[in-house]
């Protein structure tokens, strides 16, 4: 059955479902960021699977125990998109609008290091200018209480004293952690900040599994070639209309 996560036994269920796996991550992050009495995030748990509503999008992560009651669930939550591992999507009948791999590197182990994190508006900037518009205000919410609370990080490649490169983390949860971005400015491509940013994340958080959530189609082979594997796929369904 599934329960919204309002007392000790649900949220130790719920954080328990969400070690060791991506999706889990990533929904444990929310949960360490914001605990789980925020309007604006929700959360439930049915023994197998982990919910999070976040803004109108739903993640989930693990095993629901009945797909026909996960179903059900969905039709009367009415989230605007759903995330979740694909062989799930399929089970779920969601129509899948982006799908991709979900990659993995286990990062060597040490003693944490790492610089003073860029500016957040020079690290939107980059983002912006790289592909990945977002609006500002959001994105420096979120992430400047994330890294306030230890649940995130951004980490910069310089040149001339400029930013040329980002990398973000948005998600870091129990020896586990989520590279949302890697970005490098398009004038400084092809001068080997991908891998000095990979560096950085490896000294950042030494003897952690980084994830990342690779679209179909893009930069497979630059991230082969900076050690990750594919360890699954995921997929996100626009299902307001379903």
């Amino acid at each position: 059955m599934i329960r919204l996560v309002s007392g000790p036994r649900e949220r130790a269920e719920f954080m328990d479902i969400c070690k060791g796996g991506a999706f889990g991550c990533k929904l444990r992050s929310v949960a360490l960021a914001y605990g789980f009495e925020r309007d604006f995030a929700r959360f439930w748990t049915d023994g197998g699977a982990s919910y999070c509503l976040l803004d109108g999008g739903l993640s989930i992560a693990g095993r629901p125990w009945n797909i026909e009651e996960s179903r059900e669930f969905l039709d009367v939550l009415g989230p605007g998109s759903v995330f979740c591992e694909r062989g799930l999507a399929g089970e779920l009948k969601l129509e899948v609008s982006t799908e991709g791999a979900v990659m993995a590197k286990d990062l060597p182990a040490g003693e944490p290091r790492s610089l003073p994190p860029p500016g957040l508006r020079e690290t939107h900037a980059l983002l912006t200018a790289a592909g990945m518009p977002m609006d500002f205000e959001p994105f420096y919410l979120d992430m400047s209480h994330r890294i306030r609370h230890g649940i995130a990080l951004a980490l910069g490649e310089y040149i001339s004293g400029e930013l040329a490169g980002v990398a973000v983390i948005s998600a870091v949860a129990g020896g586990e952690a989520v590279l949302s971005a890697l970005a490098v400015r398009e004038d400084c491509r092809g001068r080997g900040l991908g891998t000095k940013l990979m560096g950085a994340v490896e000294r950042a958080l030494p003897g952690h599994r980084l994830y990342l959530f690779r679209e179909s189609g893009r930069n497979r082979e630059f991230y082969k070639k900076l050690g990750f594997a594919e360890v699954g796929r995921w997929s996100q369904q626009d299902i307001t209309e379903r």
